[in-house]
């Protein structure tokens, strides 16, 4: 999954990281390239801690520019690919009938969101209630 990341730096050019979908999840880092795998570590530690306490982990959100207004400092948008399916167990083959036009939806959606169409459908299925 594609979590989007802010990386927010100081005087001292070290860049403290923000995951706006998983709150309560920081890092840092010294570069950006060190934040942002710093991220990915923490995400994947965070994403651990509720699927150990039975919580849903949150679907990565689209980009919503808006969480800048208000910022003096600096700050870099940025993604954190993690592999959250790896904390979920081993995955199963399955085969289903759906309308075409379900499919495109459930694709367009999983596109918009950096997921593929089984991740999307799994995520869908354990989140979403009735």
């Amino acid at each position: 999954m594609r979590y989007p990341i802010i990386l927010h730096t100081d005087d001292n050019q070290q860049f403290g990281v923000t995951v706006p979908d998983l709150p309560g999840c920081f890092s840092q880092g010294n570069s950006v390239e060190n934040a942002v795998e710093n991220a990915q570590e923490a995400i994947l530690f965070h994403a651990e801690g509720l699927v150990t306490g039975k919580q849903m982990v949150p679907l990565p959100s689209a980009i919503d520019f808006s969480v800048f207004h208000g910022n003096t400092g600096t700050a870099l948008l940025a993604y954190a690919d993690v592999d959250i399916e790896s904390i979920l167990g081993p995955a199963k083959r399955i085969n289903i009938t759906i309308k075409s036009a379900n499919l495109q939806i459930i694709d367009i959606r999983a596109n918009a969101r950096g997921m593929n169409r089984s991740e999307y459908l799994a995520y869908a299925g354990t989140h979403f209630e009735n």
